[in-house]
């Protein structure tokens, strides 16, 4: 497939019914109003995008920033004839926008459909209605089920926007909100943590204590666990982490949160941390129930499929075995010295995601796991992640 090239234009705040704690779009986008989006800025931003670079990408138009299908109808109108336009010309190859939940009946589908949209990305943020409530949002979970599955019904391609760490976020939402909009099937999700801009509800509250934003390790781990979770149920996560922006990027709109421009890359590290450590656990939890009833046969091992891997036959791993006792691991009442001899190994293109952004994840696993012998190692033969243990291999 070609890759994507987008198009976007931004009308921050128009058709928003509510101001929700935690929005500031023209802080955000460093863009505000919309009085330049005339039809002739329009199609000739869509031209010059394009330029001579027709065949090369999927290109499309979006509107972002506002709840596109509640500004009045002759404002869309006006924004999406030019590109519907262009569209009938085979200069570009589809339209989006995003909107609200509550506010995509079958008549704003279907004037969507009559300018030749047809990908709709809401924003969901959660599916908790106690954050929802907080947030400001004006919407209930309910009416992101309805939304999802009407849209479905009308064949449009579904996006769904969610906001991890708003005001009451706890574990305990997130896989609330994970479960709920999986259960949905929406074609692609983006995710974003909460931000602390200036200027808003939320920088009120951050200020005089009421609201407490994620820090970034735990900002990576709820994103990891939603894209893993996500991605096992066939959806793809399109975005992790806003954009990096001048606006962002300077200070001056940024009053706390986890910004990292790097965030997708940290939580694709945080993915495959966390596959390791649940690989490395289970083995060593199995190889103590092994031991405290008197049984060594380290291939009668069959957790793993049930947490996502699949086990390699160990006759054919390649791993060697690197049986040393310097170091000891001593298990339970039995005062076996143990030292478990751990291979990490992947393919080139995979290096920096699976050892972690400044090698994140070897220094973790090295703090983590003094007492055991850890290999990182790099294959160019190898086109999967793998974990070999104690000469058992499995695929990440």
């Amino acid at each position: 497939m070609k890759p994507f090239g987008m198009i976007p234009f931004f009308i921050p705040h128009v058709g928003c019914l509510y101001v929700c704690t935690f929005c500031n779009q023209s802080r955000i986008t460093g863009q505000s109003g919309i009085s330049h989006l005339t039809p002739d800025y329009i199609q000739q931003t869509i031209k010059d995008y394009v330029g001579t670079k027709r065949c090369e990408k999927f290109w499309e138009v979006a509107f972002y920033g506002g709840s596109f299908t509640a500004i009045p109808k002759d404002l869309q109108h006006k924004l999406l004839m030019p590109a519907y336009e262009i569209l009938q010309r085979g200069i570009i190859d589809g339209i989006r926008c995003s909107t609200r939940p509550d506010a995509v009946g079958d008549e704003a589908i279907t004037l969507l459909q009559s300018y030749g949209v047809k990908t709709v990305e809401l924003g969901v943020q959660s599916m908790n209605d106690g954050i929802l409530f907080d947030a400001k949002r004006g919407h209930t979970a309910q009416e992101v089920v309805e939304a999802v599955t009407r849209l479905k019904q009308h064949d449009m391609i579904v996006g769904v926007q969610l906001l991890p760490g708003l005001k009451g976020e706890t574990w305990q939402t997130i896989i609330e909100t994970a479960i709920t909009v999986a259960a949905l099937q929406p074609d692609f999700i983006r995710i974003y943590p909460v931000l602390v801009i200036e200027n808003t509800e939320l920088a009120d509250q951050y200020r005089v204590g009421e609201y407490e934003p994620l820090s970034t390790e735990l900002a990576i781990q709820y994103c990891a666990f939603l894209k893993d979770w996500f991605e096992q149920h066939g959806i793809e996560v399109i975005r992790t982490g806003l954009q990096s922006t001048e606006e962002l990027d300077s200070g001056n709109s940024l009053v706390a949160g986890p910004y990292e421009p790097a965030m997708g890359e940290l939580v694709v590290n945080e993915q495959y941390k966390q596959r390791i450590q649940r690989c490395i656990d289970e083995h060593v939890s199995q190889y103590k129930y092994s031991l405290s009833n008197d049984c060594f046969n380290l291939t009668e091992y069959t957790t793993y499929e049930n947490l996502g891997f699949s086990r390699v036959n160990a006759d054919n791993t390649g791993c060697k075995d690197k049986t040393n006792n310097d170091k000891t691991n001593y298990i339970g009442n039995n005062s076996i010295a143990i030292k478990h001899n751990i291979i990490i190994s992947y393919p080139r293109s995979l290096t920096s995601k699976v050892r972690g952004l400044k090698n994140r994840n070897v220094l973790y696993f090295a703090e983590l796991y003094p007492q055991y012998s850890i290999s990182w190692c790099e294959e160019s033969r190898r086109n999967t992640v793998r974990c070999c243990i104690d000469g058992l291999q499995y695929v990440l």
